[in-house]
């Protein structure tokens, strides 16, 4: 990392790393006993202390704490579209400064700092040297992020995977306890998926199944989210729905699952689902509301496929 900085108009530049930004009083720490750092030791201390962590919320929670430990400074916010990551600390105040993070040519986002008074020149060479030690951990905190999220993401579908859904189903499951909302679960499968394999080859099976999660989240609210639970087996979770809402939901699914026509090089292909449909009840456990769900799908199957089966039926 470059030990000078060079200042442009509305950019500073280091050897590796970009601040965009905008100017806008150094004190005494503000509590009694406290080392005073000088500049290159207090750099090496936010370092130190921000690799402890690959928490985004937590990197930047620690350097805020940090910062106003030097700088009379009121908030932090941190923005980063590319992630829709929001995040504030501190209140807002009527003067700022503004930086957007970047390393080569990966962006990582905005950093606002404000007060109630303008900052100095003096101050904004302090504040610019402490993000130097900020950038390479918010970086490794947004790979850490990404990598977390792929781990949770089916690869074909690019929807939650089983491991997203046992996590999400346990939330959403305590919140609606928690605050008396109505919640409820489809369980869906389509009909005689190994037909579609054995006479047209599992690239043709790929196309549909991708097919199917794209038209599942068009069907789905903003408030409900789309898992595949495994093979062609697709779960979804309705928020603030209750049993009458679920079966309307579901049959919105059924009959525009039934309508799209799958189209894979030349062939075209239309296919079924059997879906099961379950709302919690105030005894449930979160297993055996997908369990309800899931015997009320194999009971669709059994009755003919094509149609919703609810539990509460």
């Amino acid at each position: 990392m470059a030990n000078t900085l060079q200042r442009q108009p509305g950019k500073l530049i280091t050897e590796n790393f970009i601040f965009e930004g905008a100017v806008g009083s150094l004190h005494e720490p503000q509590h009694p006993g406290r080392d005073v750092l000088s500049s290159q030791d207090l750099q090496l201390h936010i370092s130190q202390l921000l690799q402890t962590s690959l928490e985004l919320e937590k990197i930047l929670h620690l350097f805020h704490s940090e910062v106003q430990q030097h700088l009379a400074v009121d908030s932090l916010g941190y923005r980063n579209e590319d992630n829709c990551i929001v995040l504030d600390y501190g209140s807002s105040r009527q003067h700022s400064c503004h930086y957007s993070l970047q390393i080569n040519s990966s962006r990582l986002g905005d950093l606002i700092l404000t007060r109630s008074k303008p900052f100095n020149g003096h101050e904004l060479t302090f504040i610019e040297a402490l993000i130097s030690s900020l950038v390479c951990p918010i970086r490794n905190a947004l790979l850490y992020k990404e990598a977390v999220s792929a781990a949770l993401k089916d690869s074909l579908t690019q929807i939650g995977n089983r491991a997203a859904l046992e996590t999400a189903l346990e939330r959403e499951v305590s919140l609606a306890k928690r605050h008396q909302h109505p919640f409820s679960l489809l369980v869906l499968d389509i009909d005689f998926f190994k037909q579609i394999n054995d006479k047209y080859g599992h690239s043709a099976g790929d196309v549909v199944i991708a097919g199917l999660a794209r038209t599942l989240s068009e069907c789905c609210r903003e408030t409900d989210t789309c898992y595949r639970y495994g093979g062609e087996e697709f779960v979804l979770l309705l928020n603030q729905t209750n049993s009458n809402g679920c079966l309307q939901i579901a049959e919105r699914i059924r009959s525009s699952v039934a309508e799209t026509i799958f189209a894979h090089e030349e062939l075209t292909m239309k296919i079924t689902v059997s879906i099961g449909a379950a709302t919690l009840q105030s005894q449930d456990k979160t297993f055996e509301l997908f369990n309800r769900a899931d015997k009320a799908m194999y009971k669709a199957k059994r009755q003919g496929r094509n149609i919703v089966v609810s539990t509460e039926s």
